[in-house]
């Protein structure tokens, strides 16, 4: 039940059973005084159990939120290791085409050794 309407239900029930004003006055103090006591403990019991099943609520809304974090947390680790696992995968393959590629590209290749600055330039130019 929702507890709005619950708290509703129980003032509805606490301002029924009251008694009236005349019905007060006509009563000895001493009957006066046993009615109010119980109309206080009616209502400290009343606010009592309001209190508990608010508070039961609020702890079954706390189970069940800790338990969604729980399952999204395992879902995003999940997440993470199947995204890690399929970049691993790209860089592999990537580094498998550029080995390929390089592998071709081996025999053609001719590496030319650029003078140094002791290198004299008569070594370049025919006489």
């Amino acid at each position: 039940m929702d507890p709005q309407k619950q708290k509703q239900l129980i003032s509805q029930l606490y301002e029924s059973s009251a008694k009236t004003e005349e019905e007060l006055n006509k009563m000895s103090p001493e009957e006066r005084r046993e009615y109010l006591q119980n109309r206080l403990k009616q209502k400290m019991f009343f606010s009592n159990a309001s209190r508990q099943s608010m508070n039961s609520k609020k702890q079954i809304q706390e189970k069940m939120q800790e338990k969604l974090e729980e399952t999204s947390e395992k879902k995003s680790d999940v997440k993470t290791e199947a995204q890690k696992e399929r970049n691993r995968r790209k860089r592999q393959k990537k580094k498998e085409k550029m080995n390929s590629k390089d592998n071709e590209l081996g025999d053609d290749v001719v590496v030319v050794n650029s003078p140094d600055e002791n290198g004299s330039e008569s070594d370049y130019h025919s006489d």
